[in-house]
Formats: C-alpha cells, sequence, structure tokens
C-alpha cells in the first residue's frame, strides 16, 4: 500500500480494477515479476478461462472424480499429446457436462464413463461392460455414437449413429441401450 495525499492505495487493486474496467488482461500491463504479487483470483481471467469456469461450475452436479477429469480436460494446452493435439474446446467439454448431469438426474442407474480427449480439440465418452459397449464422441457437428454388442458366442455386433449436439434425448436412449434397458439399438 501506497500513502498519496493522506489515503492508502493498494496498487494491486487498482491495477486490476483498472484492466477489468479495460477489458484487458493485467498479466498484459504489467511485467512479469508483478504476477508473483497478485493472488490468481484476483488476476482477471479472459473470455476463455470464464468458459472453463462455468464449464467446471456446471459440472459441481458430477460425482469428483468425473469433475476432477472435467477439470483435467479443461486444463490441456496445445500440443499435450507431444504431437500438436489441440486443447479441448470449451463449449464441447461443456456439452459433456451437461450430457452427464442429465444422465446423472434421468437414469436410475448411472455409470460413470472414461472421458477421453481426442486431438482435434473434441471428446469421447466411453463405457464398457462385459456385452455392451458405448461410445459417444463430440464431433464437428453434433455426436457420433458407436455401441458394440458381445454375443455368447464372443462374436461382436456393432452399430453406429449420429445425432446433433442438442439431441440429449437421443443420447439418453443410447445409454438406456448400453445398460440394457433397450434390447434394440436405437433408431433416429
Amino acid at each position: 500500500m501506497q500513502n498519496y495525499g493522506g489515503q492508502a492505495q493498494d496498487f494491486t487493486s487498482s491495477v486490476i480494477d483498472a484492466a477489468r474496467r479495460l477489458r484487458i488482461s493485467a498479466r498484459s500491463i504489467l511485467p512479469l515479476e508483478a504476477e508473483s504479487f497478485f493472488p490468481v483470483s484476483l488476476m482477471p481471467i479472459g473470455i476463455a478461462d470464464s468458459v472453463n469456469r462455468i464449464v467446471i461450475g456446471r459440472s459441481a452436479a458430477l460425482s469428483l472424480p468425473l469433475r476432477q477429469r472435467v477439470g483435467e480436460l479443461s486444463d490441456l494446452k496445445p500440443n499435450w499429446d507431444g504431437e500438436a493435439a489441440k486443447p479441448v474446446k470449451a463449449p464441447i467439454l461443456g456439452d459433456v457436462v451437461e450430457l452427464l448431469r442429465r444422465l446423472t438426474q434421468r437414469t436410475s442407474s448411472f455409470r460413470e464413463p472414461f472421458l477421453v480427449p481426442t486431438f482435434d480439440g473434441f471428446v469421447q465418452i466411453e463405457w464398457h461392460d462385459k456385452k455392451r459397449a458405448l461410445e459417444i464422441e463430440a464431433v464437428g457437428k453434433g455426436w457420433s455414437v458407436v455401441g458394440t454388442l458381445t454375443g455368447k458366442d464372443g462374436n461382436h455386433l456393432y452399430f453406429d449413429a449420429e445425432c446433433e449436439r442438442s439431441n440429449f434425448e437421443q443420447l439418453e436412449k443410447f445409454y438406456e441401450w448400453f445398460t440394457g434397458n433397450e434390447l434394440i439399438w436405437p433408431s433416429q
């Protein structure tokens, strides 16, 4: 704190407030050494960071392991795989969280999936058991869905479908198929 004209001034908050008013990041106007003086919670954030925080906040209805995985996926940086993979797109992660929230609320026997980032900034959601597997992947124009059914003879039957990003009802039907509540692969 500095004392100017009899009034104490907090340099940290005045710079951050000024940056917020100008809609710029304090990181862009302060020397790198100044970052050690600013708590991260006081640093202004950009649009991408804001969207990531919203997505993480929306994941609060999920289990702790799923929330942690969502956080890990939102923190991926460019080239996270060492082969030029893109970070997960925040709106895509938001759609994944919304689907999982709906499944946890609307199905009686929700099983936690495995969440996998793809090299192009999307996410694949996977469930596997002895008889069935379901993979739902966010893709550019919606969702790509693949189901696998293992017969008594050990042979695999494969099913596939696509649906629009906002068609959560259809995705719920695919999940019901996976859990064995539906015997026939859902048609569109």
